[in-house]
Parts: structure tokens; C-alpha cells; sequence
């Protein structure tokens, strides 16, 4: 779980001398900029003065802990932006038994609950876990079959959940939807970038993997669009190729759903905040081996349309102290030796911000996508031998009103 620690900063940023920034360090946007203003003409990148890169570096007075901005700068192409509803709910019983005829391949399904062929039933309380205690009900389904695994190919299994509240009836658990046909233990991963153009246990192209992804994510939702790409590193315990993995997110109105690296669960130790609605499907040579379908939204009423953006130098300057502070902290610890996030994307999209009456609003947002780098004595010994995490949103700031979400809680 990811403890970005930042949103409880954001007052403290705006004191300026209390931060520690060595103001010698003075960001440089490449590339023209165009003036900070946001008139409700042209692309979002003119009217917010947004160049295709940007470079900077801050620094703290001790000089341990830096952030490096060496990044692309992603803008949709839109000239202007809306808040949104978003209403997260379960999987329909039509959903899933869609999704199990498209993957049949003329398989004998065994219900893992009764042990005999699946009769094609729907998802169901689950009766094995007793959550009542915990304010909730289970519901699942799960359906498999080894046939194919016995004889030296593949395990197939479709497994559904979500969590309801025995009182609301609302989503109190996260619902999802798990593919897999393969002989090797396939899960979500942090997406490697790939090795000249290919992923390293495939003979495909990227063009063909996507093609397969593509049919398979429109099948399932047509608005949603890809996201993300790469390679799924190879898990020692496992030691899996290296296929193809592809993360598409919702996209309204040509705006996508920002991905980040398990954005898809938020901490819930108070209360259930849906999290990032993202399906990660992997690609083999032969097509489709593994969906996951985290917590789907339907797109709801417009709640404000035309929204007036920070221009992209006022985020910045938001980013520049707050970025600072959400890692400086860890200077306390008196064996740390280095201490520096790399920036190398920083994109505009959506998040599923949850409001204070509880509902769900698609909220414009700059997500700062980066890695971490900790090294010296101590329990950061081996902080450089470590490897780095791919797509994980380290800082994200409200496009119109520059506060600072949290991710990890949704808020």
C-alpha cells in the first residue's frame, strides 16, 4: 500500500520558508509556452500554456532529498473539461454471463461452491464468509476448469466478487472480475517498459497484442480506452514470460481516467471509498490470458460544465513545494543518505474523487508519475538495488482548485 502522506501538507506548502526548497533550482518548461490563461477557446493546452515537455529540479537545504522533473507532459486534446458524476456499482448477472459465453472455448465449467457443472446460476451471496459482523455481505462466483491443466495446457477460472453493506445495499467491498487461462500464476503488475518495440516472451507485435486486447475491452465496455502498455515483469516465484499487459480506463469526453499502480484499492480503514475503475488485460502470442475488471462506474449527470484550470504554472508551483515536503519528511531518519523522486510524466485526466455526502465525482486532475530512489545505512541500505515501479502516480493535484489528493484514500 502505497503512503504518499501528502495531503496533510498542503497548508504547510503554502508557507513558502518552512520547506526546505532551495529556490537555486529553477524549473525550465521546454518548448514555447503559451500565456497562463484560461479562456474557453482553443485546446487545453494553449489556454493553460502547457508545452509538450517540462524540466526542473528542487532540492532540500540539506541537499538529501531532490526532485528531478524530466518529464512529457500528456494534455488531452479538448477545449474544455467538465466535472462529472460517477456512480460506482456491481457487476450485472447480464455482464457476467456475457463474459463467460464470450470465454466458453467449449469448456465443462465446474461451480467451485457445489463441485458439480456449472447450471449457468448468477452471483450469489457467499455463504462461507460470514462479514455481517464487519457491517457487509460477500457475493461471489467462481467457476473453473482443470481439465486442460491435466493434460499439460491450461487452467482456466473465472472468479466475480464484491462486498454489500447489510444496511445500505451500496458497495462496501471492491468488485471485481478475474480471468485467467495459463499454466503460470498471471496477476496485475506495474507495466515494464518494452524491449526494442516487444515484449520479451511473445513473438507478436505490440499493433497485433492490442488488436486482441482492443476486442476483448470493447466487448466488455466500449467506453473504456487503453491507458497504458508494456511488459509484465517476470515474478521469481512464478518465472512467467514476459506478455504483453495493456491497462484501459474509462475516457468521457475524449478525457481519459488517469491510471495509477494500485489505484484500484484505496485504504478502507474507516470506510469504503471505491477506488480507480481500470481492466488490466494481458496478451500472449495467442491472444487474451488474463482479465481483471476493478470496480466499474457508470458515467452520471454533468455537475459542472466548462470548469476554469490552474494554469499549468500554477500547478507547477503547487507541485514544487508540496512534491517536496511529501518525501523531505523521511529526513528525520538520521541513516538516510538519498532521498529523490523522478519525475518522467506528468498527465491530465480524471479520478473518482469521493464527496463528503458520499457520492463520486470525475474530477479533473494532474497526476506526477515517477520513482522513488532511497539509499544509505540502515533500512534504506539496499534502497538502490530495489526495482522501480512503473505507472505509480506519486503526487496528484486538483486541476481547478490545486489541492492535493491522496490516492491511497481516494480524497
Amino acid at each position: 500500500m502505497k503512503h504518499k502522506l501528502v495531503a496533510c501538507l498542503l497548508v504547510l506548502a503554502l508557507i513558502w520558508g518552512t520547506t526546505g526548497c532551495n529556490t537555486k533550482d529553477k524549473p525550465q518548461p521546454t518548448g514555447t509556452a503559451k500565456p497562463s490563461k484560461n479562456e474557453n477557446n482553443g485546446l487545453i493546452a494553449e489556454q493553460l500554456g502547457i508545452s509538450s515537455t517540462y524540466k526542473g529540479r528542487y532540492t532540500s537545504d540539506t541537499g538529501i532529498s531532490s526532485i528531478i522533473v524530466d518529464a512529457d507532459v500528456i494534455v488531452p486534446e479538448v477545449n474544455s473539461v467538465n466535472i462529472v458524476e460517477a456512480i460506482p456499482r456491481p457487476f450485472t448477472d447480464d455482464e457476467i454471463s456475457a463474459f463467460i459465453e464470450r470465454h466458453n472455448e467449449g469448456l465443462t465449467w465446474i461451480d467451485q461452491a457445489t463441485k458439480e457443472i456449472y447450471n449457468g446460476r448468477g452471483i450469489e451471496k457467499d455463504h462461507n464468509y460470514d462479514t455481517s459482523d464487519a457491517g457487509y455481505y460477500m457475493y461471489s462466483l467462481w467457476i473453473y476448469n482443470e481439465d486442460e491443466f491435466n493434460q499439460g495446457r491450461d487452467y482456466h477460472s473465472i472468479i466475480v466478487h464484491y462486498g454489500l453493506s447489510t444496511k445500505t445495499g451500496k458497495l462496501a467491498w471492491e468488485p471485481q472480475l478475474e480471468y485467467i487461462k495459463s499454466r503460470y500464476n498471471l496477476q496485475v503488475s506495474d507495466l515494464l517498459p518494452l524491449t526494442d518495440g516487444k515484449a520479451e516472451g511473445c513473438t507478436i507485435t505490440l499493433d497485433e497484442a492490442r488488436a486482441y486486447a482492443d476486442e476483448e475491452i470493447h466487448a466488455i465496455s466500449p467506453d473504456y480506452e487503453m491507458t497504458n502498455y508494456g511488459q509484465m515483469p517476470v515474478f521469481n516465484t512464478v518465472n512467467n514470460p514476459q506478455y504483453y499487459i495493456f491497462r484501459y480506463t474509462q475516457h468521457i469526453n475524449g478525457i481519459p481516467v488517469n491510471d495509477d499502480f494500485g489505484g484500484e484499492s484505496c485504504s478502507n480503514d474507516y470506510d469504503y471509498t471505491s477506488g480507480l475503475g481500470v481492466i488490466t488485460i494481458i496478451v500472449r502470442d495467442d491472444g487474451v490470458c488474463y482479465v481483471k475488471y476493478s470496480n466499474p462506474y457508470d458515467i452520471g449527470r454533468v455537475i459542472q460544465e466548462n470548469c476554469d484550470l490552474l494554469s499549468f504554472d500554477q500547478v507547477m508551483d503547487i507541485f514544487s513545494k508540496v512534491g517536496l515536503l511529501s518525501i523531505q519528511h523521511l529526513e528525520r531518519n538520521s541513516d538516510l543518505k538519498e532521498n529523490i523522486m523522478q519525475v518522467y510524466k506528468i498527465q491530465l485526466g480524471y479520478m473518482a474523487v469521493r464527496q463528503p455526502d458520499n457520492t463520486y465525482h470525475y474530477i479533473p486532475v494532474w497526476d506526477f508519475y515517477g520513482h522513488r530512489k532511497l539509499s544509505g545505512t540502515g533500512g534504506y541500505a539496499h534502497g538502490e538495488e530495489s526495482g522501480l515501479i512503473w505507472g505509480d502516480s506519486v503526487l496528484t493535484i486538483n486541476a481547478i482548485d490545486g489541492t492535493v489528493i491522496d490516492r491511497n484514500y481516494g480524497y
